[in-house]
Protein backbone atom coordinates (compact mmCIF):
# COMPACT_ATOMS: atom_id res chain seq x y z
CA UNK A 1 0.00 0.00 0.00
CA UNK A 2 1.13 3.67 -0.72
CA UNK A 3 0.41 5.62 1.99
CA UNK A 4 1.47 9.77 1.05
CA UNK A 5 1.42 12.52 3.54
CA UNK A 6 0.79 16.11 2.35
CA UNK A 7 0.30 18.76 5.29
CA UNK A 8 0.14 21.62 3.60
CA UNK A 9 0.41 23.01 0.31
CA UNK A 10 -0.20 26.70 -1.25
CA UNK A 11 -1.90 25.68 -4.55
CA UNK A 12 -3.73 28.23 -6.63
CA UNK A 13 -6.75 27.38 -8.21
CA UNK A 14 -6.80 26.97 -11.86
CA UNK A 15 -5.50 29.82 -13.12
CA UNK A 16 -4.87 30.23 -17.18
CA UNK A 17 -3.64 32.13 -19.31
CA UNK A 18 -5.26 32.70 -22.63
CA UNK A 19 -2.53 31.10 -25.69
CA UNK A 20 -2.27 29.28 -28.85
CA UNK A 21 -1.40 25.90 -28.60
CA UNK A 22 1.09 24.95 -31.20
CA UNK A 23 2.27 21.71 -30.91
CA UNK A 24 5.30 21.53 -33.40
CA UNK A 25 7.09 24.96 -31.65
CA UNK A 26 5.92 23.23 -27.86
CA UNK A 27 7.32 19.75 -28.33
CA UNK A 28 10.77 19.54 -30.32
CA UNK A 29 13.53 17.44 -30.05
CA UNK A 30 13.73 14.23 -28.19
CA UNK A 31 10.56 13.39 -26.70
CA UNK A 32 9.27 10.75 -23.96
CA UNK A 33 5.72 10.57 -23.79
CA UNK A 34 4.17 8.93 -20.44
CA UNK A 35 2.94 5.18 -20.61
CA UNK A 36 -0.97 5.82 -20.86
CA UNK A 37 -0.60 8.22 -23.07
CA UNK A 38 -2.61 6.65 -26.08
CA UNK A 39 -5.64 6.33 -23.31
CA UNK A 40 -5.60 10.22 -22.58
CA UNK A 41 -8.45 12.64 -24.10
CA UNK A 42 -6.98 15.01 -26.24
CA UNK A 43 -8.04 18.17 -24.65
CA UNK A 44 -5.59 18.59 -22.15
CA UNK A 45 -1.77 18.50 -22.23
CA UNK A 46 1.06 18.25 -19.73
CA UNK A 47 4.66 19.68 -21.02
CA UNK A 48 7.87 19.38 -18.99
CA UNK A 49 10.20 21.36 -20.00
CA UNK A 50 14.08 19.62 -20.80
CA UNK A 51 15.22 21.59 -17.46
CA UNK A 52 12.56 20.03 -15.20
CA UNK A 53 12.99 16.51 -16.36
CA UNK A 54 16.62 16.22 -16.11
CA UNK A 55 15.56 17.70 -12.32
CA UNK A 56 12.68 14.50 -11.74
CA UNK A 57 15.44 11.84 -13.53
CA UNK A 58 18.13 12.94 -11.01
CA UNK A 59 16.85 12.83 -8.01
CA UNK A 60 14.95 9.43 -8.77
CA UNK A 61 17.90 8.24 -9.98
CA UNK A 62 16.03 7.50 -13.22
CA UNK A 63 19.41 6.78 -15.43
CA UNK A 64 20.84 3.87 -13.14
CA UNK A 65 17.89 1.79 -13.48
CA UNK A 66 17.45 -1.97 -12.27
CA UNK A 67 19.08 -2.37 -8.54
CA UNK A 68 19.63 -5.06 -6.58
CA UNK A 69 18.98 -2.86 -3.02
CA UNK A 70 15.54 -1.62 -2.45
CA UNK A 71 14.53 1.81 -2.97
CA UNK A 72 12.26 4.20 -0.62
CA UNK A 73 9.63 6.52 -2.27
CA UNK A 74 10.51 10.15 -3.59
CA UNK A 75 8.67 12.87 -4.65
CA UNK A 76 8.51 16.77 -5.45
CA UNK A 77 5.80 19.65 -7.18
CA UNK A 78 5.86 20.78 -10.54
CA UNK A 79 5.56 24.40 -11.50
CA UNK A 80 4.87 26.53 -14.05
CA UNK A 81 2.26 28.08 -15.89
CA UNK A 82 -1.06 27.00 -16.96
CA UNK A 83 -2.96 27.78 -20.64
CA UNK A 84 -6.40 27.45 -22.45
CA UNK A 85 -6.49 27.22 -26.30
CA UNK A 86 -9.83 29.24 -26.48
CA UNK A 87 -10.14 27.76 -30.70
CA UNK A 88 -8.68 24.64 -30.07
CA UNK A 89 -10.42 23.95 -26.45
CA UNK A 90 -7.21 22.86 -25.22
CA UNK A 91 -6.23 23.42 -21.64
CA UNK A 92 -2.03 22.57 -21.37
CA UNK A 93 0.40 23.35 -18.77
CA UNK A 94 4.27 23.68 -19.32
CA UNK A 95 6.31 22.73 -16.33
CA UNK A 96 9.19 24.80 -16.34
CA UNK A 97 10.41 23.45 -13.20
CA UNK A 98 10.33 20.54 -9.84
CA UNK A 99 10.98 21.19 -6.78
CA UNK A 100 12.24 17.76 -4.99
CA UNK A 101 11.04 16.87 -1.49
CA UNK A 102 14.86 16.49 0.02
CA UNK A 103 13.53 16.25 3.25
CA UNK A 104 10.45 14.08 2.58
CA UNK A 105 10.56 10.83 5.13
CA UNK A 106 10.08 8.35 2.48
CA UNK A 107 10.02 4.10 2.34
CA UNK A 108 9.23 1.39 0.49
CA UNK A 109 5.37 2.05 0.20
CA UNK A 110 5.08 5.85 2.14
CA UNK A 111 5.80 9.46 1.64
CA UNK A 112 5.40 11.60 4.45
CA UNK A 113 5.99 15.55 3.09
CA UNK A 114 6.39 17.32 6.24
CA UNK A 115 5.27 21.35 7.13
CA UNK A 116 8.97 21.94 7.06
CA UNK A 117 9.67 20.11 3.69
CA UNK A 118 6.58 22.11 2.42
CA UNK A 119 8.24 25.15 3.59
CA UNK A 120 11.38 24.79 2.19
CA UNK A 121 9.63 23.58 -1.28
CA UNK A 122 7.59 26.66 -1.12
CA UNK A 123 10.92 28.51 -0.78
CA UNK A 124 13.14 26.93 -3.55
CA UNK A 125 9.54 27.86 -5.77
CA UNK A 126 10.26 31.88 -4.42
CA UNK A 127 13.80 32.04 -5.23
CA UNK A 128 13.07 30.74 -8.79
CA UNK A 129 10.24 33.23 -9.15
CA UNK A 130 12.64 36.03 -8.01
CA UNK A 131 15.45 34.93 -9.81
CA UNK A 132 13.53 33.83 -13.22
CA UNK A 133 10.73 36.81 -12.53
CA UNK A 134 8.59 34.54 -13.43
CA UNK A 135 5.44 34.11 -11.46
CA UNK A 136 4.62 30.35 -11.58
CA UNK A 137 2.10 28.19 -10.32
CA UNK A 138 2.40 24.67 -8.36
CA UNK A 139 0.42 22.39 -11.43
CA UNK A 140 0.68 18.84 -10.28
CA UNK A 141 2.90 16.97 -7.86
CA UNK A 142 5.52 13.85 -8.91
CA UNK A 143 6.39 10.75 -6.80
CA UNK A 144 7.63 7.34 -7.31
CA UNK A 145 6.35 3.85 -6.61
CA UNK A 146 9.90 2.08 -6.53
CA UNK A 147 11.36 -1.32 -6.54
CA UNK A 148 8.38 -4.11 -8.39
CA UNK A 149 5.37 -1.87 -8.03
CA UNK A 150 3.30 -0.61 -11.16
CA UNK A 151 2.79 3.03 -12.03
CA UNK A 152 -1.07 3.97 -11.06
CA UNK A 153 -2.98 6.64 -8.30
CA UNK A 154 -3.72 4.49 -5.01
CA UNK A 155 -6.42 6.00 -3.20
CA UNK A 156 -3.92 7.11 -0.74
CA UNK A 157 -2.54 9.42 -4.29
CA UNK A 158 -6.19 9.90 -5.40
CA UNK A 159 -7.02 11.20 -1.99
CA UNK A 160 -4.16 13.51 -2.04
CA UNK A 161 -5.12 14.45 -5.40
CA UNK A 162 -8.60 15.47 -4.50
CA UNK A 163 -7.63 17.64 -1.38
CA UNK A 164 -4.57 19.52 -2.96
CA UNK A 165 -4.19 19.15 -6.59
CA UNK A 166 -7.96 18.55 -7.25
CA UNK A 167 -8.06 21.62 -10.33
CA UNK A 168 -8.60 20.55 -13.98
CA UNK A 169 -5.93 21.55 -15.19
CA UNK A 170 -3.43 20.17 -12.78
CA UNK A 171 -1.61 16.86 -12.69
CA UNK A 172 0.49 14.28 -10.83
CA UNK A 173 3.52 11.91 -12.26
CA UNK A 174 3.31 8.41 -10.58
CA UNK A 175 7.26 7.00 -11.89
CA UNK A 176 9.08 3.73 -10.94
CA UNK A 177 12.91 4.68 -11.70
CA UNK A 178 13.54 0.93 -11.93
CA UNK A 179 11.38 -0.52 -14.52
CA UNK A 180 11.33 2.74 -16.30
CA UNK A 181 7.95 3.41 -16.17
CA UNK A 182 6.09 6.69 -15.78
CA UNK A 183 1.95 7.69 -16.00
CA UNK A 184 0.24 11.02 -15.69
CA UNK A 185 -2.71 11.47 -14.42
CA UNK A 186 -5.17 15.20 -13.82
CA UNK A 187 -7.84 16.47 -11.31
CA UNK A 188 -9.44 15.13 -8.65
CA UNK A 189 -11.19 12.34 -10.80
CA UNK A 190 -7.04 11.27 -11.61
CA UNK A 191 -7.71 10.64 -15.64
CA UNK A 192 -4.92 9.57 -17.94
CA UNK A 193 -3.56 12.27 -19.54
CA UNK A 194 -1.14 13.20 -22.45
CA UNK A 195 2.41 14.11 -21.00
CA UNK A 196 5.48 15.22 -23.41
CA UNK A 197 8.72 15.21 -21.26
CA UNK A 198 11.43 16.77 -23.35
CA UNK A 199 14.62 15.36 -23.20
CA UNK A 200 17.85 16.91 -23.27
CA UNK A 201 21.36 15.56 -25.11
CA UNK A 202 21.97 13.33 -21.95
CA UNK A 203 18.30 11.91 -21.15
CA UNK A 204 18.57 8.12 -22.49
CA UNK A 205 15.43 7.42 -23.24
CA UNK A 206 16.29 3.41 -23.85
CA UNK A 207 17.72 3.02 -20.70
Amino acid sequence: MINITIYSVNNKANEEQIREYDEKQLIKGVVRLNDNFSSAALSHKLIIEPKAVREIFDFIEWDIGQRTDSRDEQGGILVGQRYFDREKDIHYVIVSKAITADNAVGSTGYLDITHECWGIMHEKKDDYDRKTGRDSVIVGWFHTHPNKLSCFMSSTDRNTQNLFFAGDNTYSIVINPQRHLLKAFRSKECFATQAFLLLDSFCDTEK
